[in-house]
């Protein structure tokens, strides 16, 4: 029975899903300031990383697939495993860790906004920005996630669709013009014997640049409630959006290092390689192009990446984890409002107090880098974790429908990306030096702090017995 407190339902077709998918993925991040690492560590040969990584990534959207399939909730993936483990401390643990990756990534990707403008209209233009100006660039961000959080769900699928259409448009052109003005096309960038540094840096480039570029794609299963047919539709737009960007980021980063041709090490020290190379071949505002669109595509990428989480703090909510006001939804939007500015406070909070710091003691450039980087450490650790809990419940949820459990699909291919999640994670945090190493300290605080949320709400907390889930 719908009640006054649900969401918006059969509010979003397919298509909405799909373009919602591929924002939060993000085209302008790979095509700016996501493609660097996979050429610092491979070279010429990052067309193939990206290739492999995604054909990788596939691996990690069956759980996904088959989850959505018998699961529609806001909750997304906290709800996929308390469908399959029935443990209500092993659930909400993932749930609380979603709702602060979500959190987290709004803060730390407002400091990225904030450190790709610095650097970029300084490449172009030989310009400094103050660091007010920095900071309130930042505030930009959760502004918008405010706005767009707070009115219909539609209307984010709407702005999802124009802004990734946009992007793929663009940077598909750009792409296309760098490949027919260069000299340098071939199939070495496809060879990984010609790789910077053999094995291990594919291997590094493959993890760093191609396999957290495709990141994203499963934050559309918290729009279960509010989606046409949620049970077909999730599943099959998450598909076909990692179809489509894995075609996209694959021909975009070959077009870069083909455009690069021997001179590949000059990009290696650029913010953003396809600004370096349109302001080399077509002038600066070419490269002013670029950045606008691709500034305006990492926005809205953590936009709707926080609008997702908001409603991991309204399922949360409704619970009983998170206080009750959470999970009231708006009567005329039917939107977790109270939850969107629940999350709103929170992030601009956290971007003041990180990024004033950072900046006071490191310096404009390097204290946005440091507060990106730290943080994206600790959220990405979190972020794969969620997704390997999601992997090793998936035989237990076809155990526990009476269905037969396939070792190829339901265990072999699911972990495949759980062991490369593995060492992604070992890489990562293996070794950090400087700045870096708050980040182990940021990770142990987060992990006892929802420790303690679970245990103060522990005799409160509420969850759903499995043919509750499964016949929503």
């Amino acid at each position: 029975m719908r009640g006054e407190g649900e969401l918006s339902h059969n509010a979003i077709g397919i298509w909405g899903v799909v373009f919602y998918s591929i924002s939060v993925m993000s085209p302008a991040f790979m095509f700016t300031v996501g493609s660097v690492a996979s050429i610092v560590y491979s070279g010429c040969v990052a067309p193939l990383a990206f290739l492999i990584a995604g054909i990788t990534t596939f691996s990690a959207v069956i759980p996904l697939y088959i989850f959505s399939a018998y699961v529609s909730n806001s909750g997304g993936y906290f709800k996929f495993v308390e469908a399959a483990a029935q443990n209500v401390y092993l659930s909400k643990t993932v749930g609380l860790w979603y709702l602060t990756t979500a959190i987290g990534f709004i803060i730390i990707g407002a400091g990225m906004v904030a450190w790709f403008v610095y650097s970029a209209i300084s490449t172009l233009f030989d310009v400094s920005l103050q660091p007010y100006a920095l900071i309130s660039i930042s505030l930009v961000v959760p502004v918008l996630y405010l706005l767009v959080g707070y009115f219909r769900i539609v209307s984010a699928a709407k702005i999802a669709i124009v802004i990734s259409v946009i992007q793929l448009a663009v940077f598909s052109s750009f792409a296309i013009a760098f490949v027919l003005i260069t000299p340098y096309n071939g199939g070495l960038y496809f060879n990984i014997r010609n790789s910077f540094n053999g094995l291990h840096g594919f291997f590094l480039a493959l993890i760093l640049g191609g396999f957290f570029s495709y990141g994203g794609y499963g934050s559309v299963v918290s729009l279960g409630e509010e989606v046409r047919l949620p049970k077909r539709t999730i599943r099959k737009s998450v598909v076909y959006a990692l179809f489509i960007m894995v075609i996209f980021e694959t021909f975009a980063i070959y077009s870069i290092v083909a455009a690069a041709g021997p001179n590949i090490s000059l990009l290696t020290n650029s913010i953003a390689p396809s600004l370096y190379l349109s302001k080399l071949y077509f002038g600066a505002y070419s490269g002013f192009v670029i950045f606008s669109v691709a500034l305006l595509g990492i926005i809205f990428s953590l936009v709707l990446s926080g609008n997702s989480g908001a409603r991991y703090a309204f399922a949360l909510a409704r619970d009983g984890l998170l206080p009750s006001s959470l999970s009231k939804v708006h009567k005329k939007y039917k939107s977790p409002y109270v939850a969107v500015v629940w999350t709103f406070g929170i992030s601009v909070i956290g971007i003041l107090l990180i990024e004033t710091l950072m900046i006071t003691f490191l310096g404009e450039s390097n204290g946005l880098f440091y507060s990106w980087a730290i943080l994206e450490t600790v959220f990405m650790v979190f972020s794969f974790s969620i997704s390997i809990i999601t992997n090793g419940s998936l035989p237990f949820l076809i155990y526990r429908i009476s269905k037969n459990v396939s070792p190829l699909i339901h265990i072999i291919g699911p972990s495949i990306s759980s062991i490369v999640m593995v060492i992604a994670m070992y890489y990562s945090l293996i070794g950090l030096r400087g700045p870096m190493t708050a980040a182990y300290w940021i990770a142990l605080y987060l992990v006892a702090l929802d420790m303690l949320i679970i245990y103060e709400k522990r005799n409160r907390i509420k969850m759903d017995k499995l043919d509750v889930l499964i016949s929503r």
